[in-house]
C-alpha cells in the first residue's frame, strides 16, 4: 500500500508542526516543518481519494494543529506581500528562484491540508477564535481570484511564454498559487456556513456582516473563475488541474460548493434574524436567478429550495432592512496581528529581508544544489508519478473487468487489453531509451524511467509540456 507518511511517523510529524514567525521562514527549522506539511498534504489526500480511515485529520484535530496551520498561511501571505518585494529589490533577477517557489507552496499545502480536515464538523469545533482569523483570510483569497479574472488571468494563462524572464516566471506562479489558494478557500467559507452555529456570534457576524459572504459568493457565480477557453476548447478546473469538457453544463467542485455555501447562510434562520436584506443586497442576490436553469437543479436539486427563496424575495424586495447584529463586545482576529506585532520586534519587514538575503538569493551552486535535492525528496515526485500509474491501471482493469462481465465484444476485447498492455510494456524513456513505465505528471504524453531522466529531458521538454497544459 502506497504512503507518503507511515503510521509510525504520523504523530512526530503532527507534533511537529508549530507556529512560525515571518524572519524564521526560509530556515532550517521551517525547512523540516515545510517537508512534514507537505508529505502530511499528501498523505491526507491519499486517504480521501481511496476512502481510508483519515488518520491525518484525526491526528491534526486532536492535537489542536489546525489554528498552526492558519498561522502559517498568514505568515506566508505576509512574507510574500512584505518581505518578498524587499528581497527583489536586492536581486531583480535572482540565480535560482525554487526556495521562494518552496515558500509559497507552503502556503498552498497548508490551505490544502486545512480544507481535507474542516470537511467534518469537528474540524471546524476544533478552530475556537481563529475561525475569526480563518473568515478573514478566506474573503481575501476569494476576492484575489476574483480580480485575477476580471484582470484577464485566464487570457493571460493561454498565452505562455517559455522563454519568459525569471521575475516574469515567478509572478505567474504567485498568480497561479494565488488562483488555486481561492479556489480552496471556496471550500473552506462553504465548511465554515454549513457549520455556522458551532461558532460564536462574533464569527457568523464576520460571515455576514463584515465580508458579506453571500454576496462575495454571488459574484464567484458571475464571474466563473472554474472555467476558461483557449484555443482548445472549453476548459474547466477540476481536481486542482485545467481539463478539456465537452459538456459546460456539467458542474464542477468550486461551483457547486459556492452554491453550497449560499444556501446554507440565505437558508438558515437563526443566521438570517440578524442579516439586513437591504435594497442592494436583494439586487445583488437577484442576479443568482439567472444561473438557476432546470440544468443546474438537476444536478444540485438542493437548489430548488435556494430558487423559491430568491424568487419570493425579488418580488418582496427589502423586507428586513432595519435588521443588525448589536454587539457590546466583540472578539477579533489575533494571528495576523501577532505576526505583525513580532516582525516589528524583528526590526521590520526590511530588516527581515536583508537577514534572509544569504538564504534566498545565494548563488553559492553547492548550497543550491543540496537544498534542491533535499525539497525534491520531500515533494515525492516519483511515488506520486507510482501511485498515479497505479490508479490509472486500477482504472484500466476495472473498465476491462466491466467490459469482459457484460460480454460484449469477447474475445476482440480480451485481445485489445493484451494489445494495450504490451504497448504500455515497450514505452520508451525519452532520455535514455530504456523501457519506462511512468509518464510526465503535466502533459501525459512523455514517459521516463526515473525522475534523473526526467529532470536532464526538462530543458528540450519544458516548450512541448506547457504548451499542452
Amino acid at each position: 500500500m502506497v504512503n507518503f507518511v507511515y503510521p509510525e511517523e504520523l504523530y512526530f510529524f503532527v507534533e511537529s508542526i508549530r507556529a512560525f514567525s515571518v524572519r524564521e521562514v526560509g530556515g532550517e527549522k521551517w525547512l523540516e516543518v515545510h517537508e512534514m506539511i507537505i508529505k502530511l498534504s499528501q498523505q491526507a489526500a491519499l486517504e480521501a481519494a481511496e476512502q481510508r480511515e483519515e488518520e491525518v485529520k484525526e491526528f491534526l484535530i486532536s492535537r489542536d494543529k489546525l489554528r498552526l496551520l492558519i498561522n502559517e498561511m498568514y505568515c506566508v501571505n505576509l512574507w510574500k506581500t512584505r518581505v518578498l518585494p524587499h528581497l527583489l529589490e536586492i536581486d531583480p533577477n535572482p540565480q535560482a528562484t525554487f526556495l521562494i517557489y518552496t515558500v509559497l507552496y507552503h502556503e498552498a499545502a497548508s490551505v490544502a491540508l486545512l480544507d481535507m480536515s474542516l470537511y467534518h464538523p469537528s474540524g471546524c469545533e476544533s478552530l475556537q477564535d481563529s475561525v475569526l482569523d480563518l473568515v478573514d483570510y478566506c474573503a481575501q483569497a476569494v476576492s484575489q481570484v476574483i480580480g485575477l479574472v476580471s484582470m484577464g488571468y485566464h487570457e493571460n494563462e493561454s498565452k505562455l511564454d517559455v522563454d519568459e524572464a525569471v521575475l516574469t516566471e515567478l509572478e505567474r506562479q504567485k498568480r497561479d498559487l494565488t488562483y488555486k489558494i481561492g479556489m480552496r478557500c471556496i471550500s473552506l467559507l462553504n465548511y465554515m456556513a454549513d457549520n455556522a452555529e458551532l461558532f460564536h456570534l462574533g464569527a457568523t457576524r464576520r460571515l455576514l456582516v463584515t465580508h458579506d459572504i453571500p454576496w462575495l459568493m454571488a459574484d464567484v457565480l458571475s464571474f466563473r473563475p472554474w472555467q476558461r477557453r483557449t484555443s482548445k476548447g472549453l476548459q474547466k478546473f477540476i481536481d486542482e488541474k485545467w481539463t478539456a469538457v465537452e459538456d459546460a453544463a456539467k458542474i464542477v467542485k468550486p461551483e457547486a460548493q459556492a452554491w453550497f455555501c449560499v444556501r446554507q447562510l440565505l437558508l438558515n434562520p437563526k443566521l438570517m434574524a440578524n442579516y439586513a436584506l437591504n435594497e442592494a443586497r436583494c439586487q445583488q442576490l437577484s442576479k443568482l436567478l439567472g444561473f438557476m436553469h432546470d440544468t443546474l437543479l438537476d444536478q444540485l436539486p438542493v437548489l430548488i429550495e435556494l430558487k423559491q427563496f430568491l424568487s419570493r424575495l425579488t418580488l418582496s424586495g427589502n423586507t428586513s432592512a432595519n435588521k443588525d447584529q448589536n454587539l457590546l463586545l466583540e472578539d477579533v482576529p489575533i494571528i495576523q496581528e501577532q505576526l505583525l506585532k513580532q516582525a516589528e520586534l524583528d526590526g521590520g519587514f526590511y530588516q527581515i529581508a536583508q537577514a534572509q538575503d544569504s538564504v534566498f538569493l545565494s548563488k553559492d551552486k553547492e548550497q543550491i544544489t543540496a537544498l534542491a535535492t533535499r525539497l525534491s525528496g520531500a515533494y515525492s515526485t516519483d511515488l506520486l508519478c507510482e501511485l498515479e500509474q497505479n490508479m490509472a491501471d486500477l482504472q484500466m482493469k476495472t473498465l476491462a473487468g466491466e467490459d469482459k462481465d457484460s460480454g460484449a465484444g469477447g474475445d476482440a476485447d480480451s485481445n485489445a487489453e493484451a494489445s494495450e498492455t504490451a504497448s504500455s510494456a515497450t514505452h520508451k524513456c525519452a532520455t535514455c531509451k530504456d523501457k519506462a513505465a511512468k509518464k510526465c505528471a503535466t502533459c501525459k504524453q512523455v514517459y521516463y524511467c526515473s525522475r534523473n531522466c526526467q529532470l536532464k529531458d526538462w530543458p528540450q521538454h519544458k516548450e512541448a509540456c506547457l504548451a499542452s497544459n
